[in-house]
Parts: C-alpha cells; sequence; structure tokens
C-alpha cells in the first residue's frame, strides 16, 4: 500500500510540473499562428490594441494585455518599519503580416507572457 502512495504522489509531481506556466509554451502557442490569415486571428483575439503600416507596406498587430497588480509588505522589526513592493502583470504581442494577409512573425514581451 505504501509503494502505491509513493507512485502515486510521484505522478502527481510529475503532471503538477508539466503543467507549468512558462514563456516558452506562451512562445510556442503564439508561433503556430504563422502562416494564418490575419482575419482567423482578429476573429480569434479579436480587435488589436494597436496597428502600425511599414514602409514596405507589411502590418504589425499588437495586442496588449494587463493582468492584476500584486502588492507584497515586509514588516522588518528591527527599523520598526513596513516596506511595500508591487509588481503589475502584463503581456505585449505583435504579428508582423505581409501585404497578402499572411502572419510571417511576430514577438512577445512582458511577465504575463506565459502559457501552459
Amino acid at each position: 500500500m505504501k509503494t502505491l502512495i509513493k507512485i502515486a504522489f510521484l505522478l502527481m509531481i510529475a503532471l503538477s510540473m508539466n503543467s507549468c506556466a512558462t514563456t516558452e509554451k506562451y512562445t510556442a502557442k503564439v508561433n503556430t499562428w504563422n502562416g494564418w490569415d490575419i482575419n482567423k486571428l482578429i476573429t480569434s483575439w479579436g480587435p488589436p490594441s494597436d496597428e502600425y503600416t511599414m514602409p514596405n507596406g507589411n502590418k504589425m498587430y499588437t495586442w496588449l494585455r494587463l493582468g492584476g497588480t500584486v502588492v507584497r509588505s515586509n514588516y522588518d522589526y528591527f527599523l520598526n518599519q513596513t516596506t511595500s513592493k508591487s509588481d503589475e502583470y502584463w503581456c505585449k504581442t505583435t504579428f508582423t503580416v505581409n501585404t497578402s494577409g499572411k502572419i510571417i512573425g511576430n514577438t512577445s514581451r512582458g511577465n504575463a507572457c506565459v502559457s501552459y
């Protein structure tokens, strides 16, 4: 019985490690849109936050996602003071589209560009 519990525990750890959100998984998901028509992406993601026409006629479509803000506080007993720090979570993803409307590349920046 103890062996079965150990195996189940190890299996749960392995599954939980495999389901962590990472930037690599986000990049892989975003890269699946390369070669698709921009209209399909807009239908899936909604209207972009920004659009820019490049000098060569290609376009850049940007989606900006803002998450929550996390505030951390710490009380220092020796100094008798509290310090706080806040982090805002965001992800900016830009797709480059050729003059035929096909997605030819993308970039992502931000601390919330993660996926499972």
